[in-house]
């Protein structure tokens, strides 16, 4: 019988990993599962463990708010013990905490998996590139989740132990698809379906430029007030944090803004089904609106998921307001008729059935 270690510190990751994390729990190996404290939040944390109907973790390390050089080296530091005795360390996508648990492994001499392998925005200036392209190369076990992917693997000459295997979002939403259906928050937020856009805005590199802040706020008001639409918005904490230090308070108070408190999985879920637009910053609302067949805008300059460009669920718009306004009319008349690139909803046991015949 072997050992798995799986180190995960995020919401994103819960939410893609718990599909995953509930097949392997299913071999016959030990299976250990990590949690880093990367979100700081673990109350907030607490509520995706539930929503996902994923088991607590089996160690509970607490990072606090460090930068991203401590994240890393607490977490290495901290998960070190658990690691030294597994036979396979899994980490999911491009987190510091997926960097952590990469570079322990292979430091170790452990094989290391990773889930989400191979996916490139080809921007060397954000971090989670850097993150993503370091953990693929200390990998022995790589789960693309599209060709694209695995293409992107073979140019960096990272060929073995590549494995397509669809991405476990699809997973996670299919099984949790109705219970999202008996969420309340519609009514809660006396939203009517197709008559909001949802907005989440988050990364470091944009909240933290009061320019790109202020362009982007200023752009979902024109939109709330040209298109008849509520824009919601779960705000982050970062994002609020710097709305208020930058003096954009106001804009979150603009006619149209529906500002919120972070919510649950099930009623994000819920809000992209039954929105008429997603915004976002975010990868992970890049591939779940697209199952849903809601036109997405990315509030970026380039995306690690071409897939939705080329299928016209998703356009780029960085933080200029004439492009963001642009797009939004473009996707609010696009059609819906795209199919889904990320797969069936099988990822997780093809994962598992990948790591048993690896384990042996």
């Amino acid at each position: 019988m072997g050992r798995i270690v799986t180190i995960i510190g995020t919401r994103p990751e819960i939410i893609k990993m718990a599909p995953v994390v509930k097949a392997l729990d299913g071999l016959r190996h030990e299976h250990t599962l990590v949690h880093s404290g990367q979100h700081y939040d673990l109350m907030m944390d607490r509520v995706f463990f539930k929503d996902m109907a994923l088991r607590a973790p089996d160690v509970q390390l607490e990072l606090k708010e460090q930068p991203p050089h401590l994240q890393v080296a607490r977490t290495a530091m901290q998960a070190a013990s658990v690691a030294a005795k597994a036979d396979l360390v899994v980490v999911h996508g491009d987190t510091n905490t997926t960097l952590a648990g990469a570079l322990l492994g292979n430091k170790l001499g452990k094989p290391v998996a990773h889930v989400e392998a191979g996916i490139r925005s080809f921007d060397r200036t954000m971090p989670e590139e850097i993150n993503r392209i370091l953990t693929d190369q200390v990998s022995r076990l790589l789960f693309a989740p599209t060709e694209t992917a695995r293409a992107n693997l073979a140019a960096e000459n990272v060929r073995d132990g590549v494995h397509v295997v669809g991405n476990s979002v699809i997973d996670a939403l299919l099984h949790h698809l109705e219970a999202a259906k008996s969420s309340k928050v519609l009514k809660r937020l006396r939203l009517e379906p197709g008559r909001f856009a949802v907005l989440t805005f988050h990364r470091a590199e944009n909240v933290h430029a009061a320019d790109r802040l202020k362009r982007v706020l200023q752009s979902m008001g024109a939109i709330a007030a040209r298109h008849g639409l509520t824009v919601v918005f779960p705000i982050h904490p970062r994002t609020e944090k710097m709305a208020k230090q930058f003096g954009l308070s106001s804009l979150l108070k603009a006619p149209g803004m529906k500002v919120i408190p972070p919510t649950g999985y099930l009623d994000m879920l819920e809000l992209e089904r039954n929105a008429a637009l997603v915004f976002t910053d975010s990868g992970g609302l890049q591939e779940e609106s697209c199952y849903f067949h809601v036109p997405c805008v990315t509030l970026r300059e380039n995306t690690e998921r071409p897939e939705t460009l080329q299928i016209g669920a998703n356009v780029l718009a960085g933080t200029d307001p004439p492009r963001i306004l642009e797009a939004a009319e473009k996707q609010l008349v696009a059609k819906r008729e795209w199919p889904n690139p990320y797969g069936d909803g099988t990822t997780g046991p093809r994962i598992a059935a990948i790591v048993e015949r690896f384990l042996g």
